[in-house]
Parts: C-alpha cells; structure tokens; sequence
C-alpha cells in the first residue's frame, strides 16, 4: 500500500494536521491523538482506558479524580471540531471491572446522551477482555479484530494484516527529542510503516513507550497543538 503526504484538496486538512494518502482516500493525524477519514466523517481514536484513575483509587492508590471527564471532554471537542458521524475505538475503550462502578458509567452515559447521533464502534483490546464490554445503554456496535473499513484494518494490536492498512493502538508509542542541554522530551506519537499506522494513547491517565515500535516506522510527534515529523523511530 502506497502512502504519502496527500495533494488532495477535497477535504481541508485540520489546524496542526498532517495528512496521509491512504489509496484514493486520505487520513488526517490529529494534535488531539486521533485519526480523522474525512470522507467517511469517521474518528479513529485508541486506549482512551476510561476508568483506570478510579481502578487504581480502589485499589488504595492516591490518584486523583478528574481523568474520565478530562477524556469524554476532549472526545466531544473531537466530535464537535470534525462534525464526525462515527467514532472507531481501537481497543481499550473501559480500563478494568472497575470502570463499570456507577459513578464512571453516569459519567460515560451523560456524554453518550450528549452525542445521540453518533455511531460508536468498538474493535475489542486486550483491557476490553477483562474490563467487558460498555453497558448497552451506551450503544457501542462492539467487533473483533482485524474489522474491515474501506482501505483500513480497525484492530487493537499491531500487526501487518493482509487486505488494508491496519490501524492499531496498544503499544502508547512515543519518542524522545533531545535538547542542546542534553536534556531529553518524550512526546506521544503516531507511528507508521508501509502496513500499519499505531495510534498514541488517547486517555490523559495512560504512560508511553519508546520500546517495541515497529523497523523502519516514520514517527509523528504530538507537540500540544501541531503534529510534527516524520521522524525516524
């Protein structure tokens, strides 16, 4: 599959955008760590790990409140910037059992009510097997891994996969840009081979990585409102 920086003009490339040709269609990768297919007005976020503050704070741990309406805020802004019909979750939607407690749910199910045009599909991760699937009032089309969708592959893990480009998430990928003092800056990223595009992790309680990335990938840097690059990883 052939990729490159788009000359298309049939769709306006989003403020701090970078745009990919994927075929006859195009990808924007997005500063708020999503993936926006214009064409099919379709968001593509990954690891959004809603509930993981509160699955730690009952476990004793002292995190604070506040991460999963920091997460459902910046997925509406999303929504709302893109006027998307249909938001993709590339795994890990819920964190653990734990973010099925009543307090996290209300939370999630008033942001669904706010957006009660919006098609919701899941591609199940590996958190989504322990965590189960979002209750049904939340209306998410739930589906297994690789779910065709026009030229891509909607996944949770990387892996190249026969039949499109996969999009994935699962590995939280990030580099680290060195500065004149020696000094080190790690930022989250997207991260693309000929196969497959890996999302950064979406959710604001979620770590990086700069192990594991895939040969030969081209980063995307997410410096607060512009996506930077390609880099090498």
């Amino acid at each position: 599959m052939i990729m490159g920086m788009s000359t298309l003009v049939n769709f306006t490339v989003p403020a701090g955008a970078r745009r990919l040709t994927v075929g006859d269609d195009v990808l924007d990768l997005l500063p708020g760590r999503a993936a926006w297919w214009p064409s099919q007005r379709t968001l593509f976020v990954a690891d959004v790990h809603i509930g993981k503050a509160a699955s730690f704070r009952a476990l004793g741990q002292p995190v604070p409140s506040g991460t999963t309406q920091d997460n459902l805020a910046r997925l509406t802004a999303l929504v709302e910037q893109c006027e998307a019909h249909r938001l993709v979750v590339l795994g890990d939607f819920l964190h653990a059992a734990a973010a099925q407690q009543a307090q996290v749910v209300d939370q999630v199910q008033a942001w669904r009510d706010r957006l009660p045009a919006l098609d919701c599909v899941l591609v199940r991760g590996n958190h989504d097997s322990h965590a189960g699937d979002p209750p049904a009032a939340l209306r998410f089309q739930v589906v297994d891994e690789p779910s065709p969708m026009g030229p891509f592959l909607a996944c949770h893990h990387p892996g190249a996969r026969p039949g499109g480009l996969v999009l994935a998430g699962h590995l939280h990928p990030a580099v680290a840009l060195r500065g004149p003092a020696h000094d080190r800056h790690r930022l989250p990223c997207f991260c693309l081979t000929r196969d497959q595009l890996i999302l950064p992790a979406f959710g604001a309680f979620t770590g990086t990585t700069l192990q594991g990335l895939p040969d030969g990938a081209r980063c995307f840097p997410i410096a607060a409102d512009q996506v930077l690059g390609p880099i090498a990883a």
